[in-house]
């Protein structure tokens, strides 16, 4: 988990396995470091950096889907965001191969709308994904649904709810944002309407990369903050950015690489989703990167929280044998699942 939050210590992942291969104990973990995803991600029996790469542009279509689906229905944004991060979530411990993207999105925003209390009917769902899937196409009558597309669904519901160990607290980054500014505003005069109004934009497309596993939604909202102040500077020479002698990451409650680090995925994702812009992100990319460098590491930072934000791809190893999650998916043994009282 990012070092931005402070209950890191309390969240063992899951699975772990306790006896045998017969019981497995599940806790539930609400952010993940590097090198835990990167570990999820090898679990995945055959993955390779092929099928990982052809995995973050399924998770693209897949969340931009979900949005267009959303706003289909009248869903607000949280809905919707919360519908994204499911699944995220989902699929650290399932391959896309295995279980169709387009299924486990319509399974998610389902799950979403019960979450957040805006609940829609199952064959509503199902014509609105149609509608956006085929446009211009004859709107999808609700008796034509099969009932076996409403089954799969359900047993995808199952399987969402159990990677979930039933925990459903989700936070987003929009009410910090508006925060984060207005504590700003207190600090030095700027366009406050026009930052809060970017950063909540790049806090939606957050959303479609690994970020809400990640990292806490203040710290996503941080990273935002920061990102939108660099592009509306280099937008209109006239606006006025975040001051650089201000200590932002004491404001923001996170660390600075950690809010470079969140600015960092969202620019790679416009790279890879606007090419006739991606020079400019580029450069923005080398702007951050070269006041990181000149700011050096953060001397607070200890040997073993730098080697857990390091990425590396070892095997998970149970009982000094490497176990794949294909074998602890499976319906072969028992599953224990421990819940804690929220401190928050």
């Amino acid at each position: 988990m990012s070092g931005s939050s402070p209950i890191s210590l309390t969240a063992p992942s899951t699975p772990i396995r306790i006896t045998n291969g017969q019981l497995f104990k599940r806790r539930f973990r609400p952010y993940f470091s590097k090198r835990q995803l990167a570990t999820l991600g090898s679990l995945k029996s055959s993955a390779s950096a092929g099928i990982l790469n052809k995995d973050a542009i399924t998770r693209n279509t897949s969340c931009k889907f979900i949005q267009q689906v959303g706003k289909k229905l009248g869903f607000p944004q949280a809905t919707i965001s919360t519908a994204q991060a499911l699944y995220h979530r989902f699929y650290l411990y399932y391959p896309i191969r295995d279980y169709p993207p387009q299924d486990v999105s319509v399974t998610c925003i389902f799950v979403a709308s019960k979450i957040e209390e805006t609940i829609k009917k199952l064959k509503d769902i199902y014509v609105a994904a149609h509608s956006v899937r085929h446009p211009g196409s004859k709107e999808l009558d609700p008796e034509q649904i099969s009932e076996d597309r409403r089954r799969r669904v359900i047993g995808y519901e199952k399987l969402l709810l159990e990677t979930l160990c039933f925990d459903f607290q989700q936070r987003h980054p929009y009410e910090y944002v508006v925060k984060f500014v207005k504590w700003i505003q207190a600090f030095q005069k700027l366009d406050g309407k026009r930052l809060a109004q970017k950063a909540y934009l790049l806090a939606v497309d957050s959303y479609r990369t690994l970020l809400c596993v990640e990292y806490p939604a203040h710290t996503i909202a941080a990273g935002c903050i920061y990102l939108a102040s660099i592009l509306l500077k280099h937008e209109d020479n006239t606006f006025t950015g975040l001051e650089s002698d201000k200590p932002w990451d004491q404001f923001f409650c996170s660390r600075m690489e950690d809010i470079e680090d969140v600015s960092q995925q969202i620019l790679d994702l416009y790279i890879i989703n606007n090419p006739q812009d991606s020079e400019r992100y580029t450069e923005i990319k080398i702007e951050i990167n070269e006041q990181a460098q000149n700011r050096g590491t953060d001397p607070n930072m200890d040997e073993s929280t730098k080697e857990e934000l390091s990425a590396r791809l070892p095997d998970w190893e149970f009982d000094g044998t490497s176990t794949t999650l294909d074998s602890v998916n499976s319906n072969q043994h028992t599953v224990c699942y421990e819940f804690t009282l929220s401190t928050t």
